[in-house]
């Protein structure tokens, strides 16, 4: 018999189980306020083959470095990045896309934290018109079965790469501009599809279907 998984529930005021594993590990199940526990346990038992694969994935997915010359991927498209020292300018930096290179100026060019802040504050000048107009172009349909616009919101997310708020905002994950336009879209389509079934039973399945048949494919990008 299996030993009982570690994990660290989360109760709120939520209609449906979730789970997350976290880079360093963690497991952290949110449930419902009143939600009995045996139905969290079986829930994450069922689950034990999944959490075991987002921890080897993490455990050997490599880390970003922010130094001269390290590989940094922008809308999918493999990138470079030029580290310079900044002389004058925005005290937080400054970045250019020229070509196959990212050029990154900050005051300290040897802190990995200045350059990584640099291109998170550039990437999310970019991300809300990039994200906004794939909403736009995806939206029409959910508008017409009398749903409401949902507010974007561009976050740094550790373990989702979007979410779909009963408050009526649709947050997306800032490091989804490392990926493809197509899986962004994907991410999108799959918030919003949360608009008519706020679960990942078969009816949403089969509405992403619909309405976007390559959805497995584009998924597969962000998981690779």
């Amino acid at each position: 018999m299996d030993s009982p998984l570690e994990y660290e529930l989360v109760r709120s005021r939520r209609r449906s189980l979730e789970v997350r594993v976290f880079p360093d590990g963690r497991v952290q199940v949110r449930a419902p306020l009143r939600l009995a526990g045996r139905h969290i346990e079986a829930f994450v038992d069922e689950r034990r083959d999944w959490i075991a694969r987002q921890r080897r994935d993490m455990a050997h997915r490599p880390r970003q470095h922010w130094r001269h010359g390290e590989p940094c991927p922008h809308l999918g498209t493999p990138r470079t990045l030029d580290v310079r020292a900044l002389s004058t300018g925005p005290a937080r930096g400054r970045v250019d896309l020229r070509d196959d290179r990212l050029f990154v100026a900050v005051p300290r060019p040897d802190d990995e934290g200045q350059v990584r802040d640099a291109l998170y504050e550039w990437w999310r000048a970019q991300a809300r018109a990039f994200f906004h107009d794939s909403i736009e172009r995806q939206f029409p349909w959910f508008e017409e079965r009398g749903h409401r616009r949902p507010t974007l919101r561009v976050k740094k997310m550790r373990t989702r790469w979007g979410s779909l708020s009963p408050r009526g905002y649709i947050n997306l994950n800032l490091l989804l501009m490392k990926y493809p336009p197509t899986a962004i879209d994907y991410v999108v389509m799959h918030e919003l599809c949360h608009l008519e079934h706020m679960h990942h039973g078969p009816e949403f399945h089969a509405l992403m279907d619909r309405r976007m048949p390559d959805w497995r494919r584009r998924k597969a990008l962000l998981e690779g």
